[in-house]
């Protein structure tokens, strides 16, 4: 169900107690030479929809909020809010929804810049509604096993604007893809301890063209397999939180 299609008093209507909101959010940022700002977006509106489909009655699902934090892709083009704009926005977005008696709220992340912000999220959603339970996911952590299997660009070709995303946007809008695809980008840490520490770094400068990964791996059909995949993992997401498993 999409909130933005229904009338106050069907929403009204909703039995609360077991339907779960979804609030996807995203960015507005470049995405190398072959992509659009919104992929982001695209991507997880693609995703919620499909999850709508497979659960038409269990969620209630928002609009994509393409403003997101993206500080990091300035140089190289964005728009972005500020974190602490970022944050507010998330947080009163999921507290309208609180207010209205959903006493669970899940939102769907689609951009990895946007972390950060989301967890202190939901922090000061627990301060202001101590009884509520508000769940962050970015759907390509809990797809990550079944993703696993579909890719073929090796450990480093899926990031920013890789594999994955190029694969995605193939199969959702072909027509805004650039058929010259590049080729592997985007540096890693040297050090052994680079996946422990903690750093904020921009994209200019850890990539050459704005990508991370491996665009050439990019399919229509892989694209298709990977958007099933997300959605799968949050419909089991969705379950484990009407079911208490969460």
């Amino acid at each position: 169900m999409k909130l933005g299609e229904i009338t106050w008093p069907e929403l009204k209507a909703l039995d609360k107690s077991k339907m779960v909101p979804v609030y996807p959010i995203a960015s507005f940022e470049q995405h190398g030479p072959h992509l659009p700002f919104l992929t982001d977006t695209l991507e997880t509106q693609e995703i919620v929809d499909r999850l709508d489909q497979r659960l038409p009655d269990d969620v209630v699902c928002l609009p994509t909020q393409w403003l997101g934090y993206s500080y990091h892709h300035l140089r190289l083009g964005c728009l972005t809010a500020t974190s602490d704009t970022h944050i507010n926005l998330m947080t009163e977005t999921v507290a309208c929804l609180l207010d209205s008696g959903f006493p669970r709220v899940m939102i769907v992340n689609g951009h990895g810049g946007n972390e950060a912000d989301m967890a202190v999220t939901l922090q000061k959603l627990k301060e202001r509604y101590a009884d509520s339970r508000v769940f962050g996911v970015s759907y390509w952590k809990v797809a990550h096993e079944r993703l696993e299997k579909l890719r073929e660009a090796g450990p480093h070709g899926w990031g920013h604007a890789g594999e994955m995303e190029t694969s995605m946007m193939m199969q959702i809008r072909p027509d805004l893809v650039k058929a010259d695809l590049p080729g592997m980008d985007g540096s890693h840490p040297e050090s052994a301890h680079g996946d422990d520490v903690a750093q904020f770094l921009r994209m200019d400068e850890i990539s050459e063209h704005g990508i991370h990964g491996d665009p050439s791996f990019g399919t229509k059909q892989k694209g298709d397999r990977m958007l099933d995949a997300a959605a799968d993992a949050l419909v089991e997401v969705v379950r484990d939180i009407q079911e208490g498993r969460l």
